[in-house]
């Protein structure tokens, strides 16, 4: 997904919603949760809740959406559903400019995304990136971060030789030689590389900087949905953890809920378990905890962003998270 496509979607759904009632409230008892992407192993647990009744249980009626590309946060924000799932990274230039969501919950509990390369470039720290390529969305915030870690360890960002990432995914990129390296979330695309035997080395930006361990990818939901329907999002939001919770015990169960909801992943089970089994780990180190978000961590992000000046408001002088409706 081009950086030039998300901002030109999310421009044309703000035009598009704008023109159009809101429903933040449910009135009709239908409650909208829109995904990110394609279905994936982030979003198990959302399935599994579905699948295995705690919805009904909780006497919620939600149903689980695919997004116009490149506009959920907007369309949670724009109230035309009451959840969805964003980003802290990109969440960011959202509520600098007044977006009116909450984070309710984080999916993983620490930020999993890193730096991919092929094998053969022999990249396995930020400053052996000098004098290769990589593939990127030339988002802002994706490139601060690359900098911040290159320079910190001493490199030297400008011998970085940036080329566009316009691959249908990042492993396709440097299967087919169009860039040495790039930005990716491990759990999906680092265990597909492996599992279409593309061998690559791999780092985590919050190994070099650990103001970078931010909260990707989290639930967020409609302001107004929350201050007017508390009761029903906790009964929302603890029925979704409930189905991470499952998940965890459960991977090969819920890999196949999962494959349910994912016709494109027909015949990809060994990959999606594989999937399923890294990041049920890394979903949380307790799950009685799922879903918690610390104050110091979710801050430490937002500092560095306004003293990096890749946003122009403060984001740590007011509250864009709660811990509230998850329940004990």
């Amino acid at each position: 997904m081009t950086n030039f496509f998300k901002k030109l979607m999310g421009a044309l759904i703000i035009s598009i919603s704008l023109l159009m009632p809101t429903n933040a409230s449910a009135q009709d008892g239908q409650i909208e949760f829109i995904l990110d992407w394609v279905p994936n192993t982030n979003h198990t647990g959302l399935y599994v809740a579905l699948e295995k009744g705690y919805f009904e249980e909780a006497g919620v009626d939600v149903t689980i959406r695919r997004p116009p590309e490149g506009s959920t946060t907007e369309l949670v924000g724009l109230g035309q559903a009451q959840f969805g799932i964003s980003f802290q990274d990109s969440l960011a230039t959202r509520l600098a400019g007044g977006l009116p969501v909450t984070a309710v919950a984080t999916i993983v509990e620490h930020n999993t995304s890193g730096i991919i390369a092929r094998e053969d470039s022999q990249i396995t720290m930020p400053v052996e990136m000098e004098g290769h390529t990589y593939g990127t969305w030339n988002d802002p915030i994706e490139l601060g971060m690359l900098e911040h870690i290159i320079t910190s360890e001493g490199g030297d960002y400008s011998q970085v030789e940036l080329v566009p990432n316009q691959a249908d995914n990042s492993i396709v990129g440097l299967a087919n030689s169009m860039f040495e390296s790039a930005w990716v979330y491990y759990a999906w695309d680092g265990m597909m590389a492996e599992n279409q035997g593309v061998s690559t080395n791999f780092f985590y930006f919050r190994d070099y900087a650990e103001e970078l361990d931010f909260y990707s990818p989290i639930i967020i939901a409609n302001n107004d949905y929350l201050a007017n329907s508390p009761e029903e999002a906790s009964k929302v939001v603890q029925a979704i953890k409930h189905g991470y919770q499952y998940a965890i015990e459960n991977p090969e169960e819920a890999t196949d809920i999962l494959l349910q909801h994912a016709p494109e992943l027909e015949g990809q089970r060994e990959f999606v378990l594989a999937s399923q089994e890294w990041i049920n780990e890394r979903y949380t180190s307790d799950p009685t905890n799922w879903g918690q978000i610390e104050e110091e961590r979710w801050n430490a992000f937002y500092k560095w962003l306004y003293e990096s000046e890749l946003t122009e408001v403060d984001l740590t002088q007011e509250s864009y998270f709660t811990n509230e409706f998850l329940g004990e």
